[in-house]
């Protein structure tokens, strides 16, 4: 059972969701969602399984589609610990304000996607990374903040390429400290750092913490 389908039963208006848990299911009926906190995935069935279709961050809707009285097109889960709210739309105001509300994000998430998408495997996984992490200018974020991950899996299935490249990144990040303190879906590191820093082309390779070192100490 998906957490949607026993929102008629207890009429819950917000959800916690552990990584791993369904929102709702591609096909089903429901509720308009907004996630207020942590990160989904979106993914369409196909004949080799599930396919990620696009990702959910905070403040994002989801399940639109029912507003035109079409079915959940895709299935929401968690990637990390999250919470998603539900959007009470009782009017037609309510109704088209949300619509123009979920225009907008399909236009930032569009640009999100391509960013996940192109690029060599290390840009893309840390565009991820970067789209993860809290906003520098969150009160309580420290200059280097614990952050929940996704499973290395997810990862590799958001930006399209092996679990063994994203480990082997990740491996060069702690060998070089850009990244401290990673645990198996955690960890900790400074965002304004990872934006900043250029990581040379090689992260992929087995000596790829060395080229980083090399690059940044030039």
């Amino acid at each position: 059972m998906t957490l949607d389908s026993r929102v008629s039963l207890r009429d819950d208006p917000v959800q916690q969701l552990a990584c791993g848990d369904v929102l709702f299911e591609a096909g089903g009926m429901g509720t308009v969602w907004q996630l207020t906190a942590g990160a989904l995935r979106l993914d369409r069935a196909t004949a080799d399984g599930q396919r990620f279709m696009q990702i959910v961050l905070p403040g994002d809707l989801i399940g639109l589609e029912l507003l035109a009285a079409y079915p959940y097109a895709n299935t929401a889960r968690a990637i990390v610990p999250s919470e998603a709210r539900r959007r009470v739309l009782a009017s037609d105001a309510e109704r088209r304000l949300v619509l123009m509300e979920g225009l907008l994000q399909q236009q930032r998430r569009g640009e999100d996607l391509v960013a996940l998408r192109s690029s060599s495997a290390q840009d893309r996984l840390k565009a991820l990374l970067l789209m993860l992490a809290p906003e520098d200018d969150a009160p309580w974020i420290a200059e280097e903040a614990h952050t929940p991950l996704p499973t290395i899996k997810d990862m590799a299935a958001i930006i399209d390429t092996s679990p063994e490249t994203v480990s082997r990144i990740f491996a060069n990040l702690k060998r070089t400290q850009i990244l401290d303190g990673r645990e198996r879906q955690s960890a900790r590191f400074s965002r304004a750092r990872l934006r900043e820093s250029e990581w040379p082309a090689g992260m992929t390779r087995s000596d790829g913490g060395a080229r980083v070192r090399d690059h940044l100490g030039a």
